[in-house]
């Protein structure tokens, strides 16, 4: 059957995703409705998901795909979102950032704050997933920008390139712990952390220099631009501002909450009790570790009334509203492009290494990058290589555990090119930086395409070393 061609399929995902960008760049149409009308364009082009459009009720089945797509993104990460905006609010309506800022800029000085951005992601996203960490420390960035002078845009991709980074090679994230599981690395989890932090070190610090360079050439967002009051004339009018450890507390509580939570989960962790590590397990949860950093936010109220917490509570859940939206209709347009057979179609490609091809460890990184490009999320792509190609790895001549690892690397490089309009990730940032949609794809997506061709580099360097 023509709609079944792998070919036309092909076609069919490039015109859905040059959709999304001519729509959102050059028509300025708000990228929830973009994302939407590429999603129904998918599905009845490639008869999603019910395979034959003489299926009675196909029209009705497109609209549930839809809908469960928007519905799982928002169940994933929608109470996420939401307290992450509330939180930065109280932050930065408490005077917290500025103070986080002030003791930021104290340790690594007022000439690197990209630096200091980038390496703080970087380490953050080890226990979090990164946007998690990039609403997280959202505030830390503004609060840094303003005392320094450093540009928004700068700060905004060396953050967001520094928690990518570390998020799809060390574990315990979930795509390098499902590698891990997959390859049989269980037994060889420091050489996975020591060769992950090799491979991620200068990737998150290339994404940091290229958020350095593109910076000159993009104007400021326009919340940031508008704004006359200077730094002292804001610190003047917020009075008093509060103390180091009560500023960072809503921060360090989740993230530490999390890291906990994250080894809880992992096997013959030093949890031995069931209902003390069942504990961390359930603190550990994102929604659970957040609502712990509302409740540490409370401590900078400063005797404030219960309707100044409200007003700031109401601002933050409007804030929250459009990222909201955005998140949603990325895992509609997502749900859908998994709906179809993309997967199994690049999958075929595996039969390549059964006769003999010297594809090496590029084949996965490639393919990867397909997949991540295709459907938004390096995990799904990371999961999906993996268990992909894991069978394979004897046969391939991947026979020892470095040669595994690599191989592992080689996956997580690919999975990072390159974010764009169905990754949920790409539209957190693309809200909290400011950024227009056409900066933010000459930032954000050619600075994580960067980054995952600068790994797979560090790969192949290290694979004639090692192998």
């Amino acid at each position: 059957m023509f709609f079944d061609s792998n070919a036309v399929m092909a076609i069919v995902l490039i015109l859905a995703i040059g959709m999304v960008m001519f729509l959102t760049i050059k028509l300025k149409v708000h990228p929830f409705i973009a994302m939407l009308l590429a999603s129904f364009f998918v599905a009845f082009t490639l008869y999603v998901p019910s395979g034959s459009i003489s299926t009675p009720n196909y029209v009705t089945d497109v609209s549930t795909l839809i809908g469960s797509g928007f519905g799982y993104v928002l169940s994933s990460i929608g109470i996420i979102i939401v307290l992450g905006s509330i939180i930065g609010t109280i932050l930065e309506m408490s005077g917290a950032a500025i103070k986080m800022g002030e003791v930021v800029i104290r340790i690594v000085g007022r000439t690197h704050p990209a630096l200091a951005m980038n390496m703080l992601g970087f380490l953050v996203a080890i226990p979090v997933f990164s946007d998690s960490g990039y609403l997280i420390l959202t505030p830390l960035r503004k609060a840094v920008s303003q005392r320094t002078g450093a540009s928004p845009v700068a700060l905004s991709i060396a953050l967001s390139t520094g928690l990518y980074a570390s998020h799809v090679f060390i574990p315990p994230t979930p795509g390098p712990v499902v590698m891990i599981s997959d390859f049989g690395l269980g037994n060889s989890l420091l050489l996975v952390i020591v060769i992950g932090l090799i491979v991620a070190i200068p990737t998150s610090l290339v994404g940091m220099l290229y958020g350095i360079f593109i910076a000159k050439y993009i104007k400021p967002p326009k919340a940031i631009k508008k704004s006359h009051i200077s730094y002292e004339t804001l610190v003047t009018e917020l009075g008093d501002l509060p103390s180091a450890w009560k500023s960072f507390m809503p921060i360090l509580a989740p993230i530490i909450f999390m890291a906990l939570g994250s080894i809880a989960r992992v096997q013959d962790a030093p949890f031995q009790i069931e209902w003390i590590r069942n504990t961390f397990i359930f603190l550990g949860d994102p929604a659970t570790a957040l609502f712990a950093g509302f409740l540490f936010s409370l401590l900078l109220l400063k005797g404030a009334k219960i309707e100044v917490l409200s007003m700031w509570v109401s601002e933050g859940v409007h804030s929250a509203g459009s990222i909201l939206a955005i998140a949603g209709a990325s895992g509609a347009f997502a749900q859908v492009l998994k709906s179809t057979n993309i997967i199994g179609s690049i999958s075929e490609l595996s039969g390549l290494f059964s006769h003999g091809s010297s594809f090496g460890l590029l084949l996965p990184f490639f393919v990867a990058s397909i997949i991540k490009i295709s459907l938004g999320s390096s995990t799904i792509a990371i999961v999906t290589v993996s268990n992909l190609f894991a069978p394979l790895l004897v046969e391939m001549g991947y026979v020892s555990n470095i040669s595994h690892v690599l191989f592992m690397m080689s996956i997580g490089a690919g999975s990072m090119i390159a974010s764009h309009a169905n990754d949920s990730y790409f539209w957190i940032v693309v809200e909290l930086s400011g950024m227009s949609v056409h900066d933010a794809y000459k930032a954000r997506t050619i600075a994580t395409a960067l980054q995952g061709i600068v790994a797979m580099i560090i790969v192949s360097i290290l694979s004639s070393f090692l192998m």
